[in-house]
């Protein structure tokens, strides 16, 4: 029985591990990925046992008076599991429109902690992200960074060293006429030496992109 056992644990995992997560978890077109392999497994079940002629001319399955046979139809589950993943992918889409709204495109794409970043430090549980005042107010930061965030769910950037994409990120932001200064956390303490290094990345990138 172990064969069969191992195969069917098989068949069951290869719908996930052909998507790596990213920090968040599967982006959008990754969950619309899975969904379209899970609706190809259902739509493959539902011509199972395969009647045509093999290489012979013969039924590639035949069935005799002595042979057993039964069906576990698992169609139906695949196409829940293909539905789950579709919705997940509608909602990244919608809290990217809600977030983002008209933003152009080009400005979405970058970060702006890159955009604006001037320097930084690092706190106990986290890091200081110094920006300057054009990137103001800090309102309207919040917002850039968020449509930011949500831009990187909708599909697998080369965004791996940002910031923004870590889970449970907490952003506290003040500033002035001189600049605006952000205290970021996460709210898993082994993610802080991750956080930290994210940070001084986007920060040293922001000297080679046009404010």
């Amino acid at each position: 029985m172990r064969p069969v056992l191992l195969s069917l644990l098989a068949a069951c995992a290869s719908s996930t591990i052909a998507e790596k997560p990213g920090p968040r978890g599967l982006r959008a077109d990754q969950h619309l990925n899975v969904a379209s392999r899970e609706d190809g497994r259902a739509d493959e079940l539902t011509r199972w046992p395969d009647t045509r002629p093999g290489p012979d001319g013969m039924p590639a399955l035949q069935l005799t008076a002595s042979a057993w046979f039964g069906t576990w139809d698992t169609v139906a589950e695949h196409h829940r599991l293909a539905q789950i993943h579709r919705s997940a992918a509608g909602a990244i889409q919608s809290e990217y429109e809600e977030a983002c709204r008209d933003t152009p495109a080009e400005k979405v794409m970058v970060s702006p902690l890159q955009r604006w970043g001037i320097g930084g430090s690092d706190t106990e549980n986290g890091t200081i992200v110094l920006l300057t005042a054009e990137a103001g107010p800090p309102e309207r930061l919040l917002e850039a960074m968020r449509c930011h965030r949500a831009w990187m769910m909708l599909q697998r950037t080369d965004m791996d060293d940002c910031p923004l994409d870590l889970p449970g990120l907490k952003v506290h932001a003040r500033g002035d006429a001189d600049g605006i200064e952000l205290t970021m956390t996460v709210v898993d303490a082994k993610l802080v030496p991750e956080l930290r290094r994210r940070a001084a990345h986007d920060l040293e990138a922001s000297h080679h992109t046009a404010h």
